[in-house]
């Protein structure tokens, strides 16, 4: 299967949608694109945070 690429900004609001990491509260699923880590990972602030996310397992939020 093959999964549509985002084109994301630096400063954009996304929503996480995968089951969780360590940090993570349930609830609480939005989070900052901050750049593009490689191919399939972003780096996102998540409660004044930074984390490494798959891209695949966020959207974007109109």
């Amino acid at each position: 299967m093959l999964l549509k690429k985002k084109k994301l900004t630096a400063g954009q609001d996304i929503r996480f949608i995968g089951k969780g990491f360590p940090g993570f509260v349930k609830g609480q699923r939005y989070m900052v694109f901050l750049s593009y880590q490689n191919n399939l990972e972003i780096l996102a602030k998540y409660n004044n945070t930074e984390v490494t996310v798959f891209e695949y397992l966020t959207e974007t939020i109109n």
